[in-house]
């Protein structure tokens, strides 16, 4: 039936984007939609059209899951307190004169290799329109990256332990309430496939 094969690509195009589940519930409701034109107008053509005209297409759709799934929500959020925890660990070590640590030049290129590695997924996954699947794992990518920065810069502070300050204080919590918002996040990610 070739009105038929206007609604299974339409399918497999979401298919190809969206995770399975919510393909299969939107499957159920455009078969749905198809057969109610089917039964309405009685040309099989025209329901195929009628009901992909009402469902809407996939572009539009995609866009519509893609913009709240959790993964691109964590992504935003990480991506604007970023810059804020950037900024009160640089105003720590500054005051702190870290120039002074022991840290190799390796750890220090491998910290830098981690952050723009962490900043360029997240940012992948927040510009990312329309492949689900992309956005969830650049998301869950960043988001592991920015556990293991926060959790090596809390490691090197506290094994290193400089003299305490009030900028020090304000940039262990930053890092540890950016931690705690990243675990609470990836259990949506990882259960929204």
């Amino acid at each position: 039936m070739a009105s038929y094969e206007l609604i299974e690509r339409h399918i497999q195009t979401l298919a190809e984007r969206l995770p399975r589940p919510v393909v299969e519930e939107l499957a159920d409701g455009l078969s749905t939609s198809y057969e109610d034109q089917l039964e309405r107008l009685g040309d099989p053509e025209a329901a195929a059209r009628a009901a992909l005209a009402n469902f809407g297409d996939p572009d539009t759709i995609t866009t519509a899951f893609v913009r709240l799934s959790p993964g691109k929500t964590t992504a935003i959020r990480l991506l604007v307190i970023g810059p804020l925890v950037g900024l009160s660990w640089g105003a720590a070590l500054v005051t702190g004169h870290t120039w002074a640590w022991s840290i190799p030049l390796p750890a220090r290129l491998a910290f830098g290799i981690a952050l723009s590695t962490a900043v360029f997924m997240l940012v992948l996954a927040a510009r990312e329109r329309r492949h689900y699947q992309a956005v969830r794992l650049a998301a869950l990518g960043g988001a592991v990256n920015v556990i293991v920065l926060d959790s090596a810069i809390l490691g090197t502070v506290a094994s290193l332990v400089p003299p305490p300050s009030v900028l020090l204080l304000l940039a262990l919590t930053a890092s540890i309430v950016r931690i705690l918002l990243v675990v609470r996040a990836v259990p949506a990610m990882i259960r929204h496939p």
